[in-house]
């Protein structure tokens, strides 16, 4: 069984995400590179975790005080000073 496949005009940057993937040797690591890219970008668009506020409801704000979005957002500028950023 094939999957579907698409067509889509993409930026340098987005062709580079999607050749970095499908160059990985392996399709376990491809798959697994889909899951983690998957919850990254939800993650990124919904900047959430599990701390409360003040007022008691969930976090929302990613540059609060809370120490779990501070581990990732540390995490994340770790990856991007590994990979080269300036």
């Amino acid at each position: 069984m094939s999957e579907t496949t698409f067509h889509a005009d993409l930026t340098p940057a987005e062709w580079g995400l999607v050749k970095a993937i499908r160059d990985l040797p392996d399709a376990a690591l491809q798959t697994r590179a889909h899951e983690v890219f998957r919850e990254l970008l939800f993650y990124v668009g919904n900047p959430r975790c599990e701390g409360m506020g003040v007022e008691g409801f969930p976090c929302g704000e990613p540059a609060s005080t809370c120490e779990e979005c501070q581990d990732v957002w540390t995490t994340l500028e770790i990856l991007l000073g590994r990979a080269g950023r300036p």
